[in-house]
């Protein structure tokens, strides 16, 4: 195995951490009927960069490959959100913007309208 290729498998394990911590933080969610990634809309960096000080600062093995260093994983996290959908892309799932997308086979009925 080259550098080159060893340094791009690392670089792919780090960012497969990275996902974890962003699910774990809610940076990213999981489709629970599909098991797809994607970027719920709700970007609370602050809040995902505290947990992964923590990680880090409690040597969690999850955060190990890192090396105790919690700038690469930080940048990880600044950037992870525009590499996955806003959505499921299976289902209908919440969209960024909190309305759900409805497949066209189900209409939905608007409550102002009237029972008749």
């Amino acid at each position: 195995m080259t550098e080159q290729e060893s340094g791009d498998s690392g670089t792919g394990k780090l960012h497969a951490i990275a996902v974890q911590v962003a699910l774990r933080t809610g940076l990213l969610k999981q489709c629970p009927l599909h098991g797809d990634v994607y970027d719920p809309g709700q970007h609370d960096y602050q809040g995902s960069l505290m947990v992964a000080a923590y990680l880090i600062n409690q040597s969690d093995p999850l955060v190990a490959p890192f090396g105790g260093d919690r700038l690469p994983l930080a940048e990880l996290l600044k950037s992870i959100c525009g590499a996955h959908a806003r959505g499921c892309p299976h289902c209908s799932l919440p969209s960024a913007n909190g309305a759900e997308k409805v497949p066209a086979s189900h209409p939905v009925r608007s409550t102002n309208q009237e029972n008749r």
